[in-house]
């Protein structure tokens, strides 16, 4: 068996010596191949597809009635639907609102339909979770009879303003983030219509 070992070996040298070619599995240096494969750049993974806008709504910044900052005019001339808002709280790569804010409302939706059907600004319909709810920030519950309107859109649009040290993401800016994915530089996570979706359902969460 020991002799067997110098079959493909001695195969390769005659084919040289004749002119011929020798096959690629002979040739092949695995572990070379193996490094030329590591060594190639792998594609940037899209991250901002779901149809995130670059420009940002203008608006006022007063003071509000229970918190130290608040936007009482709607950013769109268009009111918030509240069904469209869920959907964005829901989606996993806008809002994200489910990934820290638990909503009872919301959990008993979820044992009749688990899943809700968000279709993005770029027209793509995407099922996302509803049943899935973190407990890193403040649970929404009653949240439409804590805050205004005003201040409810404030906490969307830059939570910052009223909580400086919150981890919550400002979803209507599209500068001044930390460690930006290069296709997402520039871009909002919401859209002004979107934080108004967001904001209509927020004000249904009463007590």
């Amino acid at each position: 068996m020991r002799h067997n070992l110098w079959i493909a070996p001695l195969a390769a040298i005659a084919l040289i010596a004749s002119g011929g070619v020798i096959s690629s599995s002979l040739a092949q240096d695995k572990p070379a191949a193996k490094k030329e494969a590591a060594a190639k750049p792998k594609k940037a993974r899209k991250r901002c597809k779901d149809g995130e806008q670059a420009e940002v709504a203008s608006y006022k910044v007063s003071k509000g009635k229970h918190l130290p900052a608040a936007i009482d005019k709607p950013l769109t001339k268009e009111a918030g639907n509240a069904d469209r808002g869920l959907g964005w709280m829901a989606h996993r790569r806008l809002g994200n609102c489910l990934a820290c804010h638990s909503i009872s409302k919301v959990e008993e939706m979820a044992q009749k339909k688990p899943q809700i059907e968000v279709t993005d600004l770029n027209g793509k319909t995407s099922k996302m979770p509803l049943g899935t709810h973190g407990y890193i920030g403040p649970s929404l519950d009653g949240i439409a009879d804590r805050y205004t309107e005003g201040e409810l859109r404030m906490l969307v649009v830059n939570p910052k303003k009223i909580f400086p040290d919150t981890i919550m993401p400002a979803f209507h800016r599209n500068s001044d983030f930390l460690d930006v994915y290069p296709d997402c530089k520039g871009l909002t996570i919401l859209s002004a219509g979107q934080v108004e979706d967001v904001v209509a359902f927020l004000k249904t969460l009463k007590e």
